[in-house]
């Protein structure tokens, strides 16, 4: 059956430089994720995004439905985030129609060794065809081939001409040690509220492969955004540390009275021995 957009037929051409992809989404894999890093990192992004963004709505791990262009479309996100849309309830997949048609405002795929052909050629034509303003892609380790080896990030960010702008990473925006490089930085806060950034993270994929983070930043300063626990964790040494601060004034007050005291004794001794002078004559 050929697909049919505005009268002409519509074929994708990314998959001929692709090999053949060997996953078969109509056949069951033992799990959704593939491996430790990835089910992390889809863990990770979400907590993020729901807890800094509770007013929006952030799928993870569901089959995506929508009908555009005389097609009907099935689709899985590893993560979706839908800017201004509010569910209240939970979802076994997500139907576009049922939501005023709304597609993502962003969509990432954590590439994995059986899905990321699909990642950069089918899904990347179904998210064009669906004009899904960003769309990333990114490996925790290296599971693709060596163009695709990490740190890496692609973000395609959609143009006013329906086709997408690419913008890569090949470096890392916080080291292990937690030094920031400012330039690798990947600017999408004119759509979403934050940027994009990787991190090496301190840890070692079966004891050999760097993993990596697709971190999210502040709009304007070098603030990676928390999780809830993160968020908790800081909130508890925010007030540890008003503790401290308020226990340090305590003591400089007592120091300083502990001072006063002193100097009055003094000035009294000294009261004295003039005092005695003077009655001795």
């Amino acid at each position: 059956m050929k697909n049919i957009i505005d009268g002409k037929e519509f074929v994708s051409t990314r998959h001929r430089d692709a090999e053949p992809d060997t996953f078969d989404p109509n056949i069951p894999r033992l799990g959704r994720r593939e491996s430790e890093p990835h089910s992390a990192e889809i863990t990770y992004l979400h907590d993020v995004l729901t807890t800094n963004f509770p007013e929006d709505r952030t799928i993870w791990d569901l089959h995506h439905y929508f009908k555009v262009a005389g097609l009907e479309i099935d689709i899985q996100f590893d993560l979706t985030y839908f800017k201004g849309l509010k569910i209240p309830y939970t979802l076994s997949s997500y139907h576009a129609d049922k939501f005023d048609n709304k597609v993502p405002t962003m969509a990432i795929n954590i590439m994995s060794k059986s899905t990321w052909r699909s990642d950069i050629a089918e899904k990347l034509d179904y998210c064009r065809l669906l004009e899904i303003p960003i769309y990333i892609i990114f490996p925790s380790y290296h599971v693709a081939k060596n163009l695709y080896k990490p740190p890496f990030v692609r973000v395609y960010i959609l143009q006013e001409n329906g086709e997408y702008k690419i913008f890569e990473l090949r470096q890392e925006t916080i080291s292990v040690d937690g030094e920031w490089n400012g330039d690798a930085i990947i600017d999408v806060s004119e759509i979403v509220p934050f940027r994009i950034g990787l991190r090496n993270r301190d840890q070692l994929h079966e004891d050999e492969e760097s993993l990596y983070r697709l971190i999210l930043i502040d709009p304007e300063k070098e603030k990676v955004l928390l999780t809830q626990n993160e968020k908790k964790d800081q909130i508890i040494d925010n007030q540890k540390q008003t503790i401290d601060n308020q226990k340090q004034t305590i003591d400089n007050q007592k120091q300083t009275i502990d001072n006063q005291k002193q100097t009055f004794e003094d000035l009294k001794s000294k009261y004295l021995e003039l005092k005695k002078k003077f009655q001795n004559g």
